[in-house]
C-alpha cells in the first residue's frame, strides 16, 4: 500500500486535492472526519465542557464546534488547551488507520497536523497545498458562511507544522481557479502511480 500525505492550512484546498485522488481510486483517511469522531467521544466531550463551559455544548450534548471556535481562535492559550485534549486521541486514530492499511492501492492521509505528528518518514510522499492568507479568508467566508473577522481569527490561529524528512514533496500554490488546482493534482497523481511500480523499503 502506497501512503501519501496531503497537508495544508484551513481553506488551502488540500481536501479538494485528496478528493481528487479519491476519484482516481485512492482510499482517503480524512483527518477532519476523525476529529469529529474524537469530539463525539463522551469522555472528550465532558473534558471540553469542563474546560470551556456549557456554552460549547449543544442541547443534545454534542460539541458545538462553531461556539468552541469563537473561544479558542484568537486565544492562543485556549487553543493550546483544546489541542491538548483532542490531538492525542486524534493522532492515535490516524496512526491506527495508516498501520491497518493493506493491499496494493494508494492510501491518502488528508491532515493539517501531519507534520506535527512527524508522520513524514512513514509516508511515501507528501503533497503540500499552499495559499495566501487573504485568499483563504475569502474562501472560508464563502464556503462556511463565517464573517470576515471570524475567518481571519481561524486563519491566524492555525499554524502549519513544518514538513521535514518527506521522501518526496510536491508543492501546490493554490492561488488560481479550482480547475487549475485539480489539474495540478492530476499531474501529481500520475507521478504517484509511477511510484507504485518502484521498489520501496521501510
Amino acid at each position: 500500500m502506497l501512503r501519501i500525505g496531503v497537508t495544508g492550512l484551513m481553506a488551502s484546498g488540500k481536501t479538494d486535492v485528496a478528493t481528487r485522488f479519491r476519484e482516481h481510486g485512492a482510499r482517503v483517511v480524512d483527518g477532519d472526519a476523525l476529529g469529529w469522531e474524537v469530539l463525539r467521544d463522551p469522555e472528550i466531550r465532558e473534558r471540553i465542557g469542563a474546560q470551556f463551559g456549557a456554552s460549547v455544548l449543544a442541547p443534545d450534548g454534542s460539541v458545538d464546534r462553531r461556539a468552541l471556535g469563537r473561544i479558542v481562535f484568537g486565544d492562543e492559550a485556549a487553543l493550546e488547551r483544546l489541542n491538548g485534549l483532542v490531538q492525542p486521541a486524534l493522532e492515535t486514530r490516524v496512526r491506527d488507520a495508516l498501520e491497518s492499511a493493506t493491499g496494493d492501492g494508494v492510501l491518502v492521509l488528508d491532515a493539517a497536523l501531519l507534520g506535527a505528528w512527524r508522520l513524514e518518514p512513514e509516508l511515501d510522499g507528501v503533497v503540500l497545498v499552499l495559499a495566501p492568507a487573504g485568499v483563504r479568508v475569502a474562501r472560508l467566508s464563502a464556503l462556511k458562511g463565517f464573517s470576515a473577522e471570524e475567518a481571519r481569527e481561524r486563519i491566524e490561529g492555525q499554524k502549519l507544522p513544518p514538513i521535514l524528512g518527506a521522501r518526496r514533496l510536491w508543492r501546490i500554490e493554490n492561488t488560481g481557479a479550482r480547475a487549475d488546482l485539480l489539474k495540478r493534482a492530476d499531474e501529481i497523481w500520475v507521478e504517484i502511480e509511477r511510484l507504485r511500480s518502484e521498489p520501496r523499503s521501510r
